[in-house]
Formats: C-alpha cells, sequence, structure tokens
C-alpha cells in the first residue's frame, strides 16, 4: 500500500476532514430539500397551487445567517449559495419561472436576466420580456411565478427603465387584481456579481408579508400644484417616513401627476395614517394606492 511522505500526512488528514465536510454538506442539503418537498405535498392538500415566493422567509434566514456569521469565508458568498439552494426549491415545486425586463444592449445598470439567475438560480426558468407592461402581463397571465423590473426613475431624468407610461403607474391605475412589489434584488449591495450595478424590484400575485424590517411603496394622484416636500412632511405628521420619491405627469396635457413613494416600514391599504394623510391634503390628493414592500437589504458588512 503506497503511503504519502510523513511531511504530507499531516495534509492528508485535512483534506480527509474536508472532504467529511464536504459529505455533511450535501448530506444536509438533500435532508433539506426532502423538508422541503414535505412541506410542498402540504400545501398541494391545502389547495395552493403553484410554487411561492416568501421574500420575508428568505429576508429572516439570510439576516439570522448574516448575524452567525464571522471568519474570512466571504458573506456575499453565503448569501449566493443560500439563494441558490432555496430557488432550486421554489424550482423543484413545479410551475416556476420568472419573467424578466430585458434590453437589447444593457449597459452596467440595466443587465436584469443577469441579476434575476444571480439570485434565482440557475436551474430557475427565465422568461425575457422587452416591455415592462410585457413582464406585468406575463406575472398577471400565470405565465411566470415573477417579474423582475427596473427600479423606478423620473421620467424625465433619463434613466434605466423609465417608459412613457411606467409599470408602476400601470400597477396603480389597475382596477383588476394586481401583481404586487415583494422583493428588491440584489440582496446585498456591493457584491460582485456578472450584473454589475443593477437594481431591480421583484413583483409577484401575491400580497407581502411583513419580514421586521421593510420597505413599501405607495403610489399617491395629486393636484399639479403640490410639492415633494409638502407630501413628505405630511407624511412624517402621520408617521410615515419618505425615503425617496419619483413624479410622472402625462405628456398628453391631464391634470394632476402621480407620484411613487418610498417609505419606511410595511405599510398596508388598511393602515390608518393613511387616511389622515390624506385628510391632510384634502382636495390636493386623489387616489392613494398601495404598491406592496419589500424586505430592507442589509448594509454591506466587513468580514469578522
Amino acid at each position: 500500500m503506497n503511503r504519502p511522505p510523513p511531511e504530507e500526512s499531516p495534509l492528508a488528514a485535512l483534506r480527509d476532514e474536508i472532504d467529511g465536510i464536504d459529505d455533511a454538506i450535501h448530506d444536509l442539503i438533500m435532508r433539506r430539500m426532502a423538508l422541503a418537498n414535505r412541506i410542498s405535498e402540504t400545501k398541494r392538500a391545502r389547495g395552493a397551487t403553484g410554487a411561492l415566493l416568501r421574500p420575508a422567509r428568505e429576508a429572516a434566514i439570510l439576516r439570522r445567517l448574516e448575524a452567525r456569521h464571522a471568519g474570512p469565508f466571504p458573506f456575499p458568498v453565503i448569501v449566493r449559495i443560500w439563494s441558490e439552494i432555496m430557488a432550486a426549491t421554489l424550482v423543484a415545486e413545479g410551475g416556476f419561472a420568472v419573467s424578466v425586463f430585458t434590453l437589447d444592449d444593457p449597459g452596467e445598470e440595466s443587465r436584469f436576466p443577469d441579476l434575476a439567475r444571480v439570485h434565482f438560480g440557475v436551474e430557475a426558468p427565465l422568461l425575457t420580456a422587452r416591455t415592462e407592461s410585457g413582464v406585468l402581463r406575463g406575472v398577471r397571465d400565470g405565465k411566470a411565478s415573477l417579474g423582475v423590473l427596473p427600479v423606478p426613475a423620473d421620467a424625465m431624468s433619463g434613466d434605466v427603465g423609465v417608459s412613457a407610461e411606467p409599470w408602476w403607474l400601470t400597477l396603480a391605475v389597475s382596477d383588476e387584481e394586481r401583481p404586487m412589489i415583494v422583493a428588491r434584488l440584489p440582496w446585498i449591495d456591493g457584491a460582485k456579481s456578472s450584473a454589475g450595478k443593477t437594481r431591480a424590484l421583484v413583483v409577484a400575485m401575491t400580497r407581502p408579508a411583513p419580514s421586521g424590517d421593510d420597505v413599501s411603496y405607495l403610489a399617491v394622484q395629486s393636484s399639479d400644484t403640490i410639492s415633494r416636500d409638502r407630501i413628505r412632511s405630511a407624511l412624517a405628521v402621520t408617521g410615515i417616513a419618505v425615503a425617496g420619491s419619483v413624479a410622472w405627469h402625462d405628456e398628453n396635457g391631464a391634470p394632476g401627476r402621480w407620484q411613487l413613494i418610498e417609505v419606511d416600514g410595511f405599510v398596508t391599504e388598511d393602515d390608518g395614517r393613511l387616511g389622515d394623510f390624506a385628510e391632510r391634503l384634502g382636495d390636493d390628493v386623489g387616489r392613494i394606492e398601495v404598491l406592496g414592500s419589500y424586505p430592507r437589504p442589509p448594509a454591506p458588512r466587513r468580514n469578522r
């Protein structure tokens, strides 16, 4: 029997230990999938159909891992590993696909298919759509479980993803059951990936659930005379902090405008603060629509 030279024996023992760890990791992944299949079978027995993304649950898992993570192994890689595992579970449930807004000549801030692939894994079917409305239609019609869309920008800014009628306005004015914002990509800013600096929001035909640290979107129809600062102040008085906003005005001359307002916290349609906000602004505000929420990603961290 050939034995390694004496100086190699310690390395051989360490490599054997790593092999044992690899086997244990593989065993746990297979065990996790088996448990996920049992959950899926239980949901189907209760009448649920199709794969269901749960961003609040994913956020809880990643936040727990972030809190316990230590050592030199990069935490963004941990996020990538767990994203693959969780996405593979959705694919295994069946009926899971992602509709992605796609540009013919994407730049560093518009690589939406790359961003979707990084988050939803190598096994997830991606359906490309050349328009924002195409993404929404795919989700609404059930061809896709999720839609990946550009983070909204002001119509006059020239930013990537802005169309003549932005996708968030389509949601705001819809009187039918509509997709809602449920997640934001990527989970960690600053992580290196093929998606570059691309940022996106995810929509689905499900209502978001609170994760404990969330950001919500409100679409507010207002008069031309009301400023963003006035809206921000009126919301602040009710206890809702504004993180940012974008505006859209009908170039064909229809009176008034819409503002999409990003606010801190998990806000729903029955939140009493929205009624207080409307009363404070009176006739200057028309419809107020809650377009969804997403779990707030953590700030970039250094290994510890």
